[in-house]
């Protein structure tokens, strides 16, 4: 299928690993060159040659999307490099456990600058541009907690389901200007994290790898039968960023394998 992509210019935050690299890659293989920004240098530069093997440009910025100077880093750095910014994915994002009477403020609003206003801020850097050349395409990342709330993850789910509702108001404003904004709903993802995770519970244990991850299957089953991967995510991603999904905005995907509860 002809996706429409080629010679368009990409950015994807969150971009060194995991569904970020994947989209990345997925552009480049659909003829995007692509930005991509994080806070490490060296796995930045390892997906940036990726990109490059296929034969596309890539923009390496090492950046906190958290801060003013960060996001316009990456913003400047684009428009620099390749004259302007046709697709931003803001993927981005990241939370930490803890107890919810144990939250400071200081972890609310840092949890709020990485998961929502790092989206908030560099789409207000690229929108002018978009809608100037009549064309544009933004696809927020945001997670299953943003629709399920988790008891420890409450910083994270609540500046996630701030991120659909802030993707479906963009949608509002401009996509009659020819900027669509959708917005992604990753269930159960393997990750780095998520390995790390497995590795030190198997190390306490005596468990495999294998045997804590089936046991945390077996607790929270996935009707798809497996955790999903960064590319189960990456494919529609890229899809909604092309001319296939010129009449899809203001919407919201779930790509979970079925383990969020609720259809809405």
């Amino acid at each position: 299928m002809e996706l429409g992509l080629a010679g368009r210019v990409a950015v994807v935050t969150g971009g060194s690993q995991g569904i970020g690299r994947e989209i990345a890659l997925g552009l480049a293989t659909e003829g995007c060159d692509v930005v991509i920004a994080a806070r490490r240098a060296e796995p930045l530069e390892a997906v940036a040659e990726e990109i490059r093997a296929l034969g596309r440009r890539a923009l390496a910025v090492a950046a906190d999307v958290t801060t003013t100077e960060g996001v316009a880093a990456i913003a400047d750095g684009a428009r620099t490099t390749f004259g302007h910014v046709d697709v931003l994915v803001n993927n981005a994002g990241k939370g930490s456990p803890k107890a919810i009477l144990e939250l400071t403020d200081d972890d609310w609003l840092a949890s709020y600058d990485l998961n929502l206003m790092s989206a908030v801020r560099l789409s207000k850097e690229v929108i002018p541009g978009m809608r100037e050349r009549r064309w544009g395409r933004i696809v927020n990342i945001s997670s299953r907690v943003g629709r399920e709330p988790d008891a420890y993850f409450g910083p994270y789910g609540a500046a996630k389901a701030a991120l659909i509702n802030y993707s479906k108001t963009l949608a509002n404003a401009f996509s009659k200007d020819g900027v669509l904004t959708n917005c992604v709903v990753p269930g159960l993802i393997r990750s780095e994290a998520i390995d790390d995770a497995a590795r030190t519970s198997a190390e306490a244990t005596g468990k495999t790898f294998d045997e804590v991850m089936a046991e945390s299957l077996r607790r929270r089953p996935i009707p798809a039968g497996r955790i999903g991967e960064p590319g189960d995510v990456a494919g529609l991603v890229v899809l909604l960023c092309s001319e296939r999904a010129s009449w899809i905005t203001g919407s919201c995907f779930t790509v979970d394998g079925g383990i969020v509860r609720h259809m809405m």
